[in-house]
């Protein structure tokens, strides 16, 4: 026998010297009959308490396969399942011992093949709150176990903002309060290390949606769990006007996720719908708790007054084709200032996405510039300016060129109107856009432009 390790896994073959297939009497168990082979999938990458892993292996006759496990002690084989019962390697083989396909050929048996992978411990997982409200309560209880049902222990660097004792989380005063958290692990599951920020006592903009938000087309009538409302407006003109409704094919939508924490609105347009000139944006605007619109005729009155609160956080994920089209997200704030009636205070901020996905983002309210200052005659910037203000992702190199972008004169001064406005007038909404849809990278037939919103939005 001849032992060949290689690659992922490894074969184990019964080496003969055959001038033909008679001499040799068809195959490796030398029954008789024609000679098959065993292709057998790789199993590897499971870890312990994952369950059972599917086996999976042909014979080139087509005769059913059976499985037998060659380290008990590591896994066991029942049927084409294998159960990993401890950390190491799990050696598992593959037979087919011959006999008569459908056709009514005769096979004999093939060579035995095994496959070896490790068998890992089984990572944990623990979820930390995003934020605790330490004008209701001055303490909150951090989880006790992991996923795995192990005990967890809790530190903080941060002592000014929070003190932990046991699982308890003690908030002293509002900002961020860094709670790191390890577990050792076990014979089965690896250690967990990590470390998270959680806001102690921010402004909620919104934390989730309404599962009924979700459907075709535009809508402006969604809302959050905190009661504000949601605009999902994703939309592309064909021959100049607007098309995005079930009657052109329902390439613009909205999701919900299943536990109400995140949103969608989509915008999908065909390839065949792109001849000419077209134009298009995915919107989403996100007013907060309580308020359903603006008062055109004066100030919109409530909102969420910023006192020491220093950046806005949000989770927001965009599809990999408009990463790759390398279009920004236009974040906004509005105010509830109005100056008499009919407009409201714009402050406006550019998001390069760093990544395709759901990434968190902390925006300074320091980097908002007012762009519409409804005659207030305060120092302002077009929105234009805003949207040409280069990404600071990349290196020193592009954070710096990002931030002499922010500290040109005329960005500055509508920098600090926006600095002096938000303390004297409530945030009733803010907004996630893409004025530039991708329709350079696309996929499948299809110009794709995703925008998602996931978890709560927060000032702090």
């Amino acid at each position: 026998m001849k032992q060949d390790r290689g690659g992922h896994g490894f074969k184990l073959t019964l080496l003969a010297t055959c001038m033909s297939l008679a001499a040799c009497g068809g195959g490796g168990g030398g029954t008789g009959g024609l000679i098959q082979s065993i292709s057998f999938d790789y199993p590897g990458g499971g870890t312990l308490k994952a369950g059972p892993v599917k086996l999976k292996a042909t014979a080139s006759s087509g005769l059913p396969v059976a499985f037998k496990a060659g380290t008990p002690e590591v896994c066991t084989v029942s049927g084409d399942e294998v159960t990993l019962v401890k950390v190491g390697e799990c050696l598992v083989y593959a037979n087919q011992p011959g006999g008569k396909s459908a056709d009514g050929r005769q096979w004999a048996a093939a060579d035995e093949t095994a496959q070896v992978f490790n068998v890992l411990k089984h990572p944990q997982a623990v979820t930390l709150p995003a934020y605790v409200v330490s004008a209701q309560t001055t303490s909150a209880q951090l989880p006790a176990t992991a996923d795995s049902g192990l005990p967890m222990t809790y530190t903080t660097s941060t002592p000014q903002t929070c003190a932990i004792t046991g699982t308890t989380l003690q908030l002293k005063q509002k900002g961020a309060c860094l709670v790191e958290a390890t577990q050792p692990g076990d014979a089965d599951y690896s250690a967990l290390k990590t470390q998270s920020y959680v806001a102690v006592d921010p402004l909620i903009v919104a934390d989730g949606f309404t599962p009924e938000s979700a459907g075709k087309g535009s809508s402006t009538s969604m809302r959050t769990k905190q009661g504000g409302a949601v605009a999902a407006i994703p939309w592309q003109n064909t021959m100049g006007w607007q098309s995005c409704d079930s009657s052109n094919g329902d390439w613009c939508y909205r999701t919900v996720s299943a536990d109400g924490s995140g949103m969608t609105s989509a915008l999908h347009v065909p390839e065949s719908k792109l001849s000419g000139w077209w134009t298009g944006e995915n919107k989403i605007d996100i007013f907060t708790p309580g308020i359903t619109g603006l008062n055109w005729g004066g100030d919109t009155t409530g909102g969420l007054q910023v006192t020491t609160e220093t950046v806005l956080g949000f989770t927001l994920g965009v599809n990999l084709e408009l990463y790759l089209a390398g279009k920004p997200v236009l974040v906004g704030i509005d105010l509830g200032k109005s100056n008499g009636g009919g407009c409201n205070v714009q402050l406006r901020a550019q998001l390069w996405p760093m990544a395709a996905g759901l990434q968190s983002y902390f925006i300074g309210l320091s980097d908002f510039a007012v762009t519409d200052d409804c005659g207030l005659g305060v120092a302002k910037i077009s929105e234009g300016d805003v949207r040409n203000v280069p990404t600071p992702w990349g290196g020193d190199d592009k954070l710096a060129a990002y931030r002499a972008a922010l500290d040109k004169p005329a960005y500055a001064a509508a920098r600090a109107s926006a600095t002096t406005l938000l303390k004297s007038s409530g945030i009733v909404r803010t907004h996630f856009w893409v004025l530039d849809p991708n329709w350079d990278k696309r996929a499948n037939g299809f110009a794709v432009t995703d925008v998602t919103i996931k978890g709560p939005i927060l000032i702090q």
